[in-house]
């Protein structure tokens, strides 16, 4: 690429003497010091990591509500209790009938041990021993039905206690006191409050340097907060034309359903807007070479934006004064 300073003649640059009063007053910078990066931003909202229609698993009357909408509640506190009764007594007829099982299994062990003995003395038949051996074989295996039985009885009485999941607030409240509980009924939602993360619409052009940038933070209603990529998707959303990306905080935390902007730095190395010129109908720079000003026009330039510009980065560039200067102008360096 050749700029307008690269096609003057040599010659000319070495021989031509600038006349100190027609010269202007500059400052010039390496444009490698002075490139930066470029801030990208995001519409982003924040969400909760769950968000939770908690149902019924037992059928029951709904005896108390301990959690009303709008509440704050932590993981494992009571939300609901169901009428346990019928729960209570099941449990108890299912280890009574244990316990008469154990009295057989004990009784039929006593008559297998007297077959033992009277098959030695001819005294029984095999084929007497070999039933109680079914016997006791059957009365065993009914005990291990009856400790499943009871099991299960004993987890139908824990989700009488209906707790939450995790930490919460309760959004939504469906269950009344009184009503008759199904399986599957809709009892209460919950909105989790201590996993959030930020979700975003990110131009699939920024996605690719989104890992390694820097500063990255949501902000929103005057605050600035600190996050991090969780995940990016690879698909882009035919609806927006953009992928969706999820971040967490790093520190602080913004309220569930807070809405801003994620911002980032990109490093690209811009020319900052503020020795952005425009020329005619080009946007650009004034480079320093030789006690001359040379403007250098940059291809897609647009106002009050940086741009990248591809020059060698010890170009040296007029960073003070050179908003009156024009294509051509001798310069007096003030420092450098």
């Amino acid at each position: 690429m050749f700029y307008k300073f690269m096609i003057v003649p040599v010659i000319a640059l070495a021989t031509f003497t600038v006349n100190a009063a027609d010269a202007v007053p500059v400052s010039v910078q390496r444009l490698g010091d002075l490139l930066v990066d470029r801030e990208v931003r995001a519409p982003a909202s924040v969400v909760s990591a769950n968000r939770a229609i908690v149902t019924a698993e037992v059928s029951a009357l709904i005896k108390e509500i301990s959690a009303d909408v709008g509440a704050a509640v932590q993981k494992g506190d009571l939300l609901i209790r169901l009428d346990d009764d019928n729960a209570r007594l099941a449990l108890a007829q299912a280890r009574a009938t244990l316990a008469a099982l154990d009295a057989q299994i004990v009784q039929a062990k006593q008559r297998l041990r007297k077959a033992q003995e009277l098959l030695e003395k001819s005294f029984v038949s095999d084929d007497e021993l070999t039933a109680r051996e079914t016997d006791l074989a059957v009365l065993e295996a009914n005990r291990n039905a009856q400790v499943v039985a009871i099991q299960q009885t004993q987890l139908s009485l824990a989700r009488t206690r209906i707790s939450a999941p995790y930490d919460a607030t309760v959004v939504e409240r469906q269950a009344q006191v009184g009503s008759f509980a199904m399986p599957g009924s809709p009892l209460i939602t919950l909105v989790q409050t201590d996993r959030r993360e930020i979700d975003a619409e990110i131009d699939p052009q920024f996605a690719g340097g989104l890992a390694t940038a820097s500063d990255l933070h949501f902000v929103s209603q005057g605050r600035s907060l600190p996050v991090a990529l969780a995940r990016l998707s690879d698909v882009i959303e035919t609806s927006t034309r953009k992928l969706r990306g999820r971040f967490v905080f790093s520190d602080d935390a913004a309220q569930v359903g807070a809405s801003g902007e994620l911002v980032w730095l990109e490093a690209q190395g811009l020319v900052p807007v503020t020795l952005i010129v425009q020329r005619g109908t080009e946007f650009g720079i004034f480079i320093a070479n030789d006690a001359r000003a040379y403007f250098v026009a940059i291809p897609g330039a647009q106002e009050g934006r940086p741009a990248a510009l591809d020059l060698p980065p010890d170009t040296l560039v007029v960073s003070r004064g050179h908003i009156r200067l024009q294509d051509g102008d001798a310069l007096m360096i003030l420092d450098q």
